[in-house]
C-alpha cells in the first residue's frame, strides 16, 4: 500500500470517528470488519468484541434487533427501518449493500442514529399541541356560552325556596339534579350553582343529550382519537367532559341518554378517568356534575329506562321546579324583566295595558319562562301601537279551548277559527303530557314533522 493509501486512510478514519452517526460495516457473509469508535457508546459491544463476529450472532446476543443487515443481505437492496438495542432505546439505521462486478455483496455499510430522544420530544410536543387545542376548544366554548345569570326573577315562595336551597349547596362540591318541565330555567339554576361555587373560574360546559344524536353523543361526551371511525377528525376530538376541567358539565335532558352510555358515565363518575372513543389510555378528568331532565325519573327506573346506580350518583341533592302556572306571583316580575330587557335592546318604549297583564296572569304557559320570553319579545316588534292591549296577544297565545259538544259558538267565530281553537287545545295537552314532537307525533298517530309544525304553529316555544 503506497503512502498515499496511507494517508488516505488516516483521513478516512478521522472522517468516521468525526460523524455523528455510527458506523459499521460487514463484509458479503455479513461478518463485521469495521465499527466506528461510537458504536461501542450506542450497543454497549466494544470494537474488538464486535470485529470478525456475524451480524447474526449480534442479534441473537440481543444487541440489536432486528438486523437490518441480515434483511439486506437477504433483500439485496437498500433498506432504512427502526431498531432496539440492548439498552431498549429506539434506533434508526439505514445500510446500503455495496455490489462487486459479478453483482454480489462485497459489503454492507450501515449508519445508526439514536433517536430515542428525538422520539420523546415529539411525544411531548405532541402533548403540548394537545393540550392547546383543548384549552383553545375550551376558550371557544367561553366565548359561545354566555354564562352570566338573567331572568333569576320571582317572588313565589316556591321560587324563594329554591334559590336559598341552590345557594345553600352551591360551594359543596356535589352533583345535582334539576327536575322540571321545559323552560322554567333549570340551565340558568345550573349557573347560578356553577357561578357561587368553588369552580366559578372554571368552565361551564352545558350539553342537552335529547338533542344530539345518540351516536354522535358519545364522541361528544368523551371525545376521541384520530382515525377512531369513519368522518372523524384527523387529529382527533377534545370531549367536553375534558373540557369541563376545573368546572362545572350540565347535562341536560339525561333521562335520554341510553343504558351504554348511562353505564361509561357512571364509570367516569365513580373513577374520575374517561377513555376517549378509540383510545387506549385513561385520562383523569375533574368537574362537577349537574343533570337535568323534564321526565319523572323515578317512572324512568321502574321502566328500566334509567340506571338505577347513576341516580344515586347524580341526585345527590335534587331540586324540583314547578311550572309558570304553578306559580302564578312570578308571572308578573317575570313579565316586566323581559318587557325592560327588550326594550332596552331593540330601543322601544312599550308598556303593557292592564287587559294584557290580566291575559299574562290567567295564561296556562305551557312553555313557561321561555315561552314568556318569546311571547313578550314577539309582541314588542310585531305591535305598533306603545301600549299593548289584551287583543295584541291573539296570535301569541293559545287560550285552552272546550273539548266537548256543549262549547259556546260565538256568533262572529269562523268554523275554520274554531276548528284552529280546538286543535289548539289538543296539541297543548300533547306537549304537556309528552314535552317532545316525536313523543306528540307517536299520541297523536301524526308524523313528526306535522307535529312539529304544529307546536310551532299553536305554542312556539321550541
Amino acid at each position: 500500500m503506497g503512502e498515499r493509501d496511507l494517508f488516505l486512510m488516516k483521513d478516512i478514519d478521522a472522517i468516521l470517528d468525526a460523524m455523528h452517526d455510527d458506523l459499521l460495516i460487514t463484509d458479503g457473509e455479513g461478518v463485521v470488519i469495521r465499527v466506528s469508535p461510537s458504536f461501542e457508546k450506542l450497543y454497549g459491544i466494544k470494537q474488538d468484541f464486535a470485529l470478525g463476529k456475524t451480524v447474526y450472532e449480534l442479534e441473537e446476543g440481543g444487541f440489536f434487533k432486528p438486523s437490518v443487515i441480515a434483511k439486506v443481505l437477504k433483500g439485496k437492496t437498500k433498506l432504512t427501518m427502526r431498531q432496539k438495542n440492548n439498552q431498549k432505546r429506539d434506533i434508526i439505521v439505514s445500510a446500503t449493500p455495496v455490489f462487486d462486478e459479478q453483482n454480489n455483496i462485497k459489503l454492507v455499510v450501515s449508519f445508526s442514529r439514536d433517536i430515542t430522544e428525538m422520539l420523546q420530544l415529539q411525544e411531548h410536543y405532541n402533548e403540548l399541541e394537545f393540550e392547546i387545542k383543548k384549552y383553545a376548544e375550551e376558550i371557544k366554548i367561553l366565548r359561545q356560552e354566555a354564562i352570566s345569570v338573567e331572568g333569576v326573577i320571582g317572588n313565589s315562595e316556591a321560587w324563594k325556596n329554591i334559590l336559598q336551597k341552590i345557594l345553600r349547596v352551591a360551594g359543596f362540591d356535589v352533583s345535582m339534579m334539576l327536575l322540571g318541565p321545559s323552560g322554567v330555567g333549570k340551565t340558568m339554576l345550573a349557573k347560578v350553582v356553577h357561578q357561587n361555587s368553588d369552580r366559578s373560574d372554571g368552565p361551564f360546559i352545558d350539553i342537552n343529550c335529547a338533542a344530539i344524536p345518540e351516536n354522535l353523543l358519545e364522541s361528544e361526551l368523551f371525545g376521541y382519537e384520530k382515525g377512531s371511525f369513519s368522518g372523524a377528525n384527523t387529529s382527533g376530538k377534545v370531549g367536553l367532559i375534558e373540557l369541563a376541567k376545573g368546572g362545572t358539565l350540565l347535562l341536560d335532558e339525561i333521562s335520554e341518554m341510553s343504558l351504554s352510555l348511562q353505564a361509561k358515565l357512571l364509570k367516569a363518575i365513580q373513577d374520575k378517568m374517561i377513555m376517549r372513543v378509540g383510545g387506549i389510555k385513561e385520562i383523569p378528568v375533574n368537574f362537577r356534575l349537574i343533570t337535568a331532565s323534564n321526565r319523572d325519573i323515578d317512572d324512568y327506573v321502574e321502566k328500566g329506562l334509567f340506571r338505577r346506580d347513576l341516580l344515586y350518583r347524580v341526585n345527590v341533592i335534587n331540586i324540583k321546579i314547578p311550572p309558570l302556572c304553578e306559580r302564578k306571583e312570578d308571572i308578573i316580575p317575570l313579565m316586566d324583566y323581559f318587557l325592560e330587557n327588550f326594550n332596552q335592546k331593540y330601543s322601544l318604549k312599550k308598556t303593557f295595558h292592564p287587559s294584557a297583564v290580566d291575559a299574562f296572569v290567567n295564561y296556562s304557559w305551557p312553555g313557561n319562562a321561555r315561552e314568556m320570553s318569546n311571547v313578550v319579545e314577539r309582541v314588542l316588534l310585531t305591535t305598533e301601537k306603545n301600549q299593548i292591549f289584551r287583543e295584541d296577544l291573539a296570535e301569541s297565545f293559545v287560550f285552552p279551548a272546550a273539548t266537548d259538544a256543549s262549547m259556546s259558538v260565538p256568533g262572529e267565530e269562523s268554523l275554520d277559527k274554531l276548528l284552529e281553537a280546538y286543535e289548539a287545545g289538543i296539541i297543548r295537552k300533547a306537549y304537556e303530557e309528552n314535552g317532545s314532537t316525536v313523543a306528540i307525533a307517536k299520541a297523536l298517530r301524526i308524523s313528526q314533522p306535522t307535529a312539529y309544525r304544529k307546536v310551532q304553529k299553536y305554542l312556539k316555544t321550541e
